[in-house]
């Protein structure tokens, strides 16, 4: 959330291109022989990076998703990573947290899984996803005619008083 980033706020693109770099479709140049979401596969098979029970932010850190640039950021980001342990998702039972590890598990259980997409949307907005994870497959980049799996998180520039949204009264 770009209040737990505070001034490392413009960090969050660049994080969540990182994401979206590693987890993305992979080049079909002859030369590489991994990367994308095909290296992510191969990594999930041999060593169960992503697992029920492990925090998101755990395989992150694993996988060096804070960035190199700055240790603050990077420590804010996985702070943000773990707040969503907190949040609901679009899944009855299942925390923001839960929500995404287990689409990343069962992605990477397919013989051919989808690159994957990570994003923010305004948590204020209550038309829209409002405070919650949304996982789901649809086409986020429009230039792009490829089906990803794609991870929404809420975010929002302000935590809001007491942190569920309440007003304060006013004194009289």
């Amino acid at each position: 959330m770009g209040a737990l980033m505070a001034e490392d706020d413009i960090y969050i693109g660049p994080l969540f291109d990182l994401f979206n770099l590693r987890f993305g479709p992979e080049q079909k140049d002859i030369e590489l022989t991994a990367g994308g979401v095909s290296e992510i596969k191969a990594l999930q098979d041999e060593f169960e990076i992503f697992q029920e029970g492990r925090p998101l932010v755990e395989s992150a850190k694993l996988l060096g998703l804070g960035g190199l640039n700055n240790n603050r950021a990077k420590n804010r980001w996985y702070s943000v990573l773990a707040w969503l342990a907190k949040v609901p998702s679009d899944q009855d039972g299942e925390t923001g947290d839960q929500r995404i590890v287990n689409a990343l598990i069962k992605n990477f259980a397919r013989k051919s899984p989808l690159p994957c997409f990570m994003k923010a949307h305004d948590s204020r907005d209550t038309g829209g996803y409002g405070l919650r994870v949304v996982v789901r497959e649809d086409n986020p980049v429009f230039y792009i005619e490829r089906t990803y799996l794609t991870i929404s998180v809420p975010m929002a520039p302000k935590v809001p008083p007491g942190g569920k949204g309440k007003k304060k009264k006013s004194k009289k």
